[in-house]
This record gives C-alpha cells, sequence and structure tokens, in this order.
C-alpha cells in the first residue's frame, strides 16, 4: 500500500513512506539503504474514510531496500484509544524499479495482522496487492492500483498529482519543503459492508450509528449490493505536508482534506486528518 499507504500513506496505512529521494540533500545513487519511518496522526485513513469512532494512532516501520531494487518493510500500529496491543502488525516486500530516468515502478505485497474485533475499516482485508507507476515532468504523477483481500475483495485505483516546492535553506543540511497533492480514489466498497456486519457483532447497536444506504428497508437491499460492489469514485484527498530535511533525518507536518463523494457508503462528507511524522535513512 502506497501511504500506505501512503498511505498509506499513510496515505499513511495504504503505502509506505517516500520522502527521502525527494530532496537534494540526501543520496540518489543505488545503494543498501534502511528507512525508519515513525507516524502520529488524528485519525485512521482508509482512502480518505473513516471508522465509525475517531481513532487517533501512532506508526513505525522499518523499511530495507536493496541496491537492486527489492525492499522488505515491516512495523505496526497502535491505536491510542484501544487497550489491545498492538492494534495491527505487518510485513511487506517487493521491487521498485526505474524504468527510465523520469520514470518509476513499483509491485509489492502487504500482510497485515489486525487485533480482535479491531475497529478498524480495512481489518477484514488484511492482504494487499499493489502496483504504482509514476512519472516526474512538471509536477509528480502516480497511478496506483490496489487489490485487497480477506473476508472480502476490494479494488481500488488512485490518481495523485503531487509537487515538490523547496521553500528555503538553511546551510548546507537544512531544507524546507511543501508537496502540495490531490489524490482522486475510485474503487469498490465491500470492505464497508463487511466492516458494519463485524462491528454488529461486537458493538452491540453500531448499525444504528452508521446505517448502511438501504440497510432499513427491504426493498432498498439491491440498491446496498450494487453501491458496495460497483466501481465508483470514492474520495478527493487535497495534502499539504510541510517537510524539514536536516542530513539524513527528515520531519514532517502534515494536513490532509479528504472529500468523499456521492457515491461514497458513509455518503457526500469532508474528512480532515493532522500528521506528524519523524523519518530516517541509514
Amino acid at each position: 500500500m502506497r501511504n500506505s499507504s501512503a498511505l498509506l500513506v499513510f496515505l499513511l496505512f495504504t503505502t509506505p513512506l517516500f520522502l527521502f529521494g525527494q530532496s537534494d540533500t540526501l543520496s540518489t545513487k543505488k545503494e543498501n539503504t534502511v528507512t525508519l519511518s515513525s507516524v502520529v496522526s488524528s485519525n485512521a485513513n482508509y482512502y480518505g474514510q473513516t471508522a465509525a469512532e475517531t481513532l487517533p494512532f501512532t506508526y513505525v516501520d522499518v523499511k530495507l531496500r536493496t541496491s537492486w531494487g527489492w525492499y522488505v518493510s515491516g512495523g505496526g500500529y497502535q491505536l491510542l484509544k484501544e487497550n489491545n496491543f498492538p492494534s495491527e502488525l505487518h510485513l511487506s516486500s517487493g521491487f521498485e524499479y526505474n524504468l527510465s530516468p523520469k520514470v518509476d515502478f513499483e509491485v509489492g505485497y502487504t500482510r497485515s495482522f489486525y487485533s480482535k474485533a479491531s475497529p478498524l475499516l480495512q481489518a477484514s482485508n488484511p492482504n494487499s496487492l499493489s502496483s504504482t507507476i509514476g512519472a516526474d515532468h512538471l509536477f509528480r504523477t502516480a497511478l496506483t492500483a490496489d487489490y485487497n483481500f480477506g473476508h472480502s475483495e476490494d479494488v481500488f485505483i488512485s490518481l495523485e498529482n503531487s509537487k515538490n516546492i523547496l521553500v528555503t535553506k538553511l546551510g548546507a543540511k537544512n531544507t524546507f519543503y511543501i508537496k502540495p497533492g490531490i489524490n482522486i480514489v475510485a474503487g469498490t466498497q465491500r470492505f464497508y459492508n463487511t466492516y458494519i456486519e463485524e462491528r454488529k457483532q461486537w458493538v452491540g447497536g453500531l448499525d444504528k450509528l452508521l446505517p448502511f444506504p438501504g440497510e432499513e428497508k427491504e426493498p432498498q437491499t439491491t440498491e446496498t449490493t450494487t453501491l458496495s460492489t460497483d466501481f465508483s469514485l470514492l474520495s478527493y484527498n487535497f495534502n499539504l505536508p510541510l517537510i524539514f530535511y536536516h542530513g539524513k533525518g527528515a520531519v514532517m507536518l502534515s494536513y490532509q482534506l479528504s472529500v468523499l463523494s456521492k457515491q461514497s457508503a458513509q455518503g457526500n462528507r469532508p474528512n480532515s486528518f493532522f500528521s506528524l511524522g519523524y523519518f530516517y535513512q541509514l
């Protein structure tokens, strides 16, 4: 997941974080690297959508990337409102290729392990196959396809445009960047049906808080099925991270506004996410 994820993503959960290599203060040579990532965020984010309750979390990940493109990573996150520890653990592996000086491609697989009765939307689909093709021109364009499966199956397509902008330099090793971006996500929504059903079993009455469209009246059952299985526009995501690089380390302060489409099972509404992250590359 290309935060994830990411978002991954985070997109903190859907993708490995990709700050490094974006700044001229860091080496772009092909060599083995280890990247340590840590994030604190105001709410869990699944393609711009959220669970019934606000779920602030902390996230850590360690990624080893070889000089020939293969990578493996592992980590997890803890929901700050949950007593179970950890809330999630994950292992990822894949390959990153440079198809040309300005075009790159990545394919990977992530297996996640969630705590029992996890309140997260994505908990029903712990497996994810992801591929991304990106191109650098006047800005950065990336097209990502995710196939998430487990108790249900869903496909997501994300188109992202972003621009890395140098704000200022303070000496040779201190630089400030902003990276405004917009990400448009389309996909299926079987995960939401599964989420509602599983939460009904663990938390009585949640269906009254988050009824799935068409669930209350029998004649609308067919509409609900169509809504969850059809491939449709889900969200528009606007990102504004401020990144401070110091040598091999980076601090990120980020805001994301996600506007859900009318086709989203959660209805047309905005969601806001604030994140603070620290990253270090060896």
